[in-house]
């Protein structure tokens, strides 16, 4: 991985995973599907699935951009973007540094896994006290 930009975010896990889960599944795709074409599949401006694999980025995906995201990609059952058990943590603190170079591009390695555009630096869950600021962060702007 080169050198890239280092970035602090507080992201729940099952977010970081359905991230994850659908940047290999556009990579597996044949033929290779881009962000931007993602992105318009979805019915979305082009860098909708940039912004949302770019961790500097507040965009993630919800529930209803799922279903968008199972009829771009083909899929029959929204389990294809979903862990298999239920996840140990609620809010994560990473510290990442991403792979600016190749942010669109899904690599895998010999064994056919997927090459991660970001490599964790530190990672912890966020205690109660945390979780409760992180929850009420909001109602301080408002």
């Amino acid at each position: 991985m080169s050198e890239g930009k280092i970035v602090e975010l507080i992201i729940s896990e099952i977010d970081l995973f359905i991230i994850d889960r659908v940047r290999e599944l556009r990579g597996r795709m044949y033929p290779y599907i881009s962000q931007v074409e993602l992105s318009q599949r979805m019915g979305f401006a082009d860098g909708y699935v940039g912004k949302v694999e770019n961790f500097s980025s507040n965009a993630r995906y919800n529930i209803r951009k799922l279903h968008l995201l199972a009829f771009a990609l083909d899929k029959s059952s929204y389990e294809d973007f979903l862990p298999d058990t239920i996840l140990s943590t609620d809010l994560l603190y990473l510290k990442i540094e991403v792979n600016r170079q190749k942010n669109d591009k899904v690599q895998f390695d010999k064994e056919n896994n997927i090459i991660k555009n970001y490599k964790i630096l530190d990672k912890r869950p966020l205690n109660e006290v945390e979780i409760k600021a992180y929850n009420n962060r909001r109602k301080k702007t408002l």
